[in-house]
């Protein structure tokens, strides 16, 4: 039986922002994010020669890049700020009202993955299962699949609400000044 292995490589970059704290009302000073971005690769051979490494490489700055640029987009078209933008203040430790969105985002992408998931485990039971109640089995586990995707979605949404009761009593709204001047080789490719 052939060995396969998987080979990673992460490329990041700092993104340098600050903010205006809307609860005490202080700046928050030089603050980083850091965006990564990974690739993969499945090989033979435990080591990758140097043409496949360079090609790894290309493959995770090429992912870096679209990170980078779908971040920035997101910031200045939607007011979606990534989740690299950290914005609990640093002198109140408060959070700030515009990292709302991208909670929200992100709410169905957990609920919408156990779904899939739970397709595949149950339709799997009911076609390759050699038991004689294989439709019970596959409807069981497309419940249990479904009860997880209710409670994903059930606790992101009390996240949710969490935060906008926190952000509700700000003095005023406020969004992250993002200096992306500092990416922009990244965003010139």
């Amino acid at each position: 039986m052939a060995s396969y292995y998987k080979h990673k490589r992460t490329e990041s970059i700092d993104v340098p922002y600050s903010f205006r704290c809307e609860q005490c009302m202080q700046d928050s000073g030089p603050l980083t994010a850091t965006i990564s971005a990974q690739a993969e690769m499945n090989s033979n051979f435990k080591n990758l020669n140097e043409k496949k490494q360079e090609k790894l490489r290309e493959m995770a700055h090429a992912n870096l890049v679209r990170e980078v640029k779908e971040a920035r987009s997101n910031a200045e078209e939607k007011q979606i700020y990534c989740k690299s933008f950290k914005d609990d203040c640093p002198h109140c430790h408060k959070p700030q009202s515009w990292a709302v969105s991208a909670m929200k985002n992100d709410m169905f992408s957990v609920p919408i993955v156990a779904l899939i998931v739970a397709a595949i485990f149950a339709a799997g039971c009911y076609f390759f299962s050699g038991v004689d109640n294989n439709l019970q089995i596959a409807l069981a586990v497309a419940a249990i699949g479904v009860v997880v995707a209710l409670v994903s979605l059930v606790v992101n949404i009390v996240k949710i609400s969490s935060k906008k009761k926190q952000t509700s009593v700000a003095i005023q709204q406020n969004v992250p000044v993002i200096e992306w001047s500092a990416v922009q080789h990244i965003l010139d490719e």
